[in-house]
């Protein structure tokens, strides 16, 4: 297993002869074999997480998909691409929220299994089965807790985070990608500490912080424990490789 951290929450995962692109909006994507089949996802719509830029990716890899959140507007792109004889309808799939689906990948005998998770914001958030393990992006999904708003608020956020990290309870995940938000201060590390709790995750790559990654390393001071399963993400361009 391969990750490359492009940017925000963009990252790239090599698994098993196939990459997979999370919510790029912004830095630069390292070269891919053209071989391989290439999944971009999109979690929702926000600037921070899409980038309209992602269909170019169809005009050099050959086997390219892109799974989007229905709130996404693609088929404006779609028909902009085709007029340049870019056909993307055929790779394009729309997803919503709890729903499961397959995607059959070129050169794969086996399909890649796409679960969504309703965000607690905009869009999903996706679980991924392939080659035997499994993988989680975040999007937007986390506990969104904030001091300034009120106490209904922050407790409706709160049933509405662990309503979906039930589903992932007891999981066994290869790696996930977690925000780790320094603007919500004292509650930070609130989604990620429940997270870690709930799942066994090997790795766990923090996102979503703004470019202040001291965050990191203030959650490792507190919770010494996941040393061995926090990546410290710093820049980008930043690789990690597993065996």
């Amino acid at each position: 297993m391969k990750v490359t951290y492009i940017g925000h929450s963009g990252f790239l995962l090599e698994a098993s002869n196939a990459y997979f692109l999370f919510d790029y909006y912004e830095g630069d994507i390292p070269e891919m074999n053209r071989e391989y089949p290439l999944v971009v996802f999109v979690s929702h719509k926000h600037a921070d997480h899409y980038n309209p830029a992602i269909f170019e990716l169809a005009k050099k890899y050959p086997y390219i998909y892109f799974v989007v959140s229905k709130d996404v507007p693609v088929k404006w792109k779609i028909q902009e691409y085709l007029a340049q004889d870019v056909a993307l309808e055929n790779k394009v799939l729309v997803v919503r929220k709890n729903t499961e689906t397959e995607l059959m990948l070129h050169g794969q005998a086996k399909p890649l299994k796409i679960i969504t998770l309703k965000s607690t914001d905009e869009g999903v958030a996706y679980l991924l089965e392939y080659g035997g393990k499994k993988y989680y992006h975040a999007g937007d999904l986390n506990l969104w807790i904030w001091a300034g708003e009120t106490k209904q608020y922050n407790d409706n956020m709160s049933i509405k985070y662990f309503r979906e990290l039930e589903k992932l309870k007891g999981m066994e995940i290869e790696a996930a990608f977690v925000p780790l938000d320094p603007r919500q201060e004292q509650d930070a590390f609130a989604g990620m500490e429940s997270f870690l709790e709930y799942t066994k995750t090997k790795k766990v790559f923090p996102m979503h912080f703004w470019g202040k990654s001291v965050i990191i390393e203030a959650f490792l001071r507190k919770h010494p424990e996941y040393e061995e399963q926090i990546v410290k993400v710093e820049k980008s361009g930043q690789m990690f490789e597993y065996l």
